[in-house]
């Protein structure tokens, strides 16, 4: 094999969030790349189903930890040192629909996951010897920060935050040689939507026409977006930066 097949083998990372959806095909591609990958979520149950879909073996172990508990999240941090790289990508739900009818308190929820964990987690690696120098952090946004609309203000305001926290947050870690990019999905066949309570019958609706409207004539599976988080993790010259993997979807 080349120096590129190569690059990132026998290297450590640590995928939050990476039990299901995108977090699990993410670790799914850097477990193909030969990386030795902990996969981190907030119940041992998913993380045992996670480990065991991975094939289980010596690259691919599992732990528990919830980012809205910091003291001990950013214990367990410190305890899988030193890291290579970490990969971002916990979320446990989608906030649409009309602003008349949000639940605030779903809404505060997720903003504690993904955008203050988000700053968790970039703490952690500012504040502790986590990831070795020339490593990275790989955040998660979404699509609806880039087109924000009726229906997804909360969506919008919270993915955009991590959007705008990209450069702070690489700025910040530039003094450890810590890259961070952050990745931006498009419309993605997850099983978040069944969490969302939408049918199978709506959920074909929006796919069908999704394939319809995008420009790649197909909408994305995990494993389609996971391409973006090995590009963060393998690209040393990339920092700051958003990547967007959205199928043409803001074209």
């Amino acid at each position: 094999m080349g120096k590129f097949a190569e690059k990132l083998a026998g290297q450590k990372i640590a995928v939050i969030g990476g039990s299901s959806g995108i977090g699990f095909g993410a670790a799914e591609i850097l477990l193909d790349a030969g990386v030795h990958v902990t996969v981190i979520s907030s119940s041992q149950d998913r993380v045992d189903d996670a480990v065991k879909r991975l094939g289980g073996g010596a690259n691919v172990q599992g732990r528990v930890g919830d980012v809205r508990d910091e003291a001990a999240f950013t214990q367990l941090l410190v305890g899988l040192a030193p890291l290579d790289h970490v990969v971002f990508s916990s979320v446990d739900k989608i906030i649409r629909g009309a602003l008349a009818d949000a639940d605030l308190d779903d809404a505060r929820h997720l903003f504690g996951v993904k955008f203050w964990g988000s700053f968790v987690v970039g703490k952690a690696l500012a504040k502790h010897d986590i990831v070795k120098p020339g490593g990275s952090l790989t955040l998660t946004s979404g699509g609806m920060a880039l087109r924000p609309k009726k229906g997804a203000a909360i969506g919008a305001a919270l993915n955009g935050g991590v959007i705008s926290a990209t450069a702070a947050l690489a700025d910040e870690l530039a003094a450890k040689r810590i890259r961070v990019n952050t990745v931006v999905p498009g419309l993605v066949v997850t099983e978040l939507w069944d969490k969302q309570g939408v049918s199978k019958e709506q959920q074909k609706a929006l796919f069908d026409k999704g394939s319809r409207d995008l420009h790649v004539g197909f909408v994305a599976t995990p494993d389609h977006i996971a391409e973006a988080y090995l590009y963060a993790v393998r690209a040393d010259y990339a920092t700051g930066t958003t990547i967007v993997i959205d199928g043409g979807g803001t074209l």
